[in-house]
């Protein structure tokens, strides 16, 4: 079925806000969705199939508490969804819903239907799959109790003629989530570089941790406040800012700004109380001090820590819930945000 000019019009409306920077985060996407498709609710999922890493944006915000509730149901009986069936079988099916594939009519017979989408009050679902690695599923699903009714073919061309739109979008995002996470590891981990006049005024500068137009904190100020001696060489330091401990070398130059060079002192005890504080348990908050620190898959995670990667699996859950994030990447970024150093005296 062809796009009608009326749904043309809003499909290129969706389109331009899909290509906004930045990018638009995954719950105004479905706001957008759910404005030119009608549905009750609606997602974006991002699940590995052979780990049963599920991860998942929900809208509208009521849904989203017993979605969580009913979660274990999913994660149990989920290999029983005909559309992800079909998906992983068949790349490029483009928008699906349950009648368009097989044992699709069947659905309603089957536990994940019955714990899961029943006491969701979720009959009809629309489906598009983004492009992802192979044992991977990303897509958005648009979700219909059974008053509202099945979704229409004119539905699913207006989901067709968004996918190309979808997956630029989600390309946008991943690549905007993993910079912005080599920044912050580049922050927490590497030496940041930052060319400092006499009067402690920052010049250029490598990261945000001393930032270019502002003032070095004092502790700094009174290393690089004296003019270069002809000869010297370069001296290394310990110095505060914030409440945090900073290695600092300070490296003169005679004619021109003189370079210091920071890296903060890891403290994964004060890392973890900082965690803690924030409402995890300390086995928590050792599953994200783990992860900021090497990234490593569920599994990886698991042997450092001594678990299995299902315990990973449930604690990254719970840590998601209670700082009210979606992926580990923000869990890093969370924790930088908790423990990275200021700009204060």
């Amino acid at each position: 079925m062809d796009v009608i000019d009326a749904d043309a019009q809003m499909v290129l409306g969706v389109a331009s806000k899909l290509t906004e920077y930045p990018a638009l985060g995954f719950a105004d996407v479905l706001e957008c969705l759910r404005g030119v498709i009608s549905c009750d609710s609606a997602s974006f999922n991002d699940m590995v199939i052979a780990t049963r890493d599920f991860r998942y944006v929900l809208v509208p915000e009521v849904a989203v508490s017993l979605a969580t509730r009913l979660k274990p149901e999913y994660d149990k009986y989920f290999h029983q969804h005909p559309l992800i069936a079909a998906a992983t079988s068949t790349r490029g099916l483009g928008a699906i819903r349950f009648s368009d594939v097989e044992h699709g009519a069947e659905f309603p017979s089957s536990d994940l239907f019955r714990y899961f989408y029943e006491p969701f009050n979720i009959r009809y679902q629309l489906v598009i799959e983004l492009p992802s690695p192979p044992d991977v599923v990303v897509g958005y699903a648009l979700n219909r109790s059974q008053e509202m009714g099945e979704f229409s073919d004119r539905d699913v061309a207006i989901m067709n003629a968004l996918s190309g739109h979808l997956a630029m979008h989600h390309r946008t995002s991943l690549d905007t989530e993993r910079a912005v996470l080599v920044d912050a590891e580049m922050d927490r981990y590497a030496w940041a570089v930052a060319s400092v006049r006499s009067d402690g005024w920052v010049e250029a500068s490598s990261s945000e941790v001393l930032q270019v137009g502002t003032r070095v904190p004092n502790s700094i100020l009174a290393l690089v406040a004296k003019p270069a001696a002809a000869g010297q060489s370069e001296s290394r330091h310990e110095v505060m800012m914030g409440t945090q401990r900073w290695q600092c070398i300070v490296h003169p130059v005679r004619l021109g700004p003189t370079v210091v060079l920071l890296r903060r002192h890891q403290d994964a005890a004060a890392d973890a109380q900082a965690l803690v504080d924030e409402g995890l348990t300390r086995r928590q908050a050792d599953v994200v001090i783990a992860l900021a620190r090497s990234g490593g898959s569920n599994r990886a995670l698991g042997r450092e820590l001594g678990m299995s990667e299902a315990t990973v699996k449930k604690h990254l859950e719970s840590i998601f819930r209670a700082l009210g994030i979606t992926s580990r990447a923000e869990a890093v970024l969370y924790l930088h945000g908790l423990t990275g150093g200021g700009n204060g005296p």
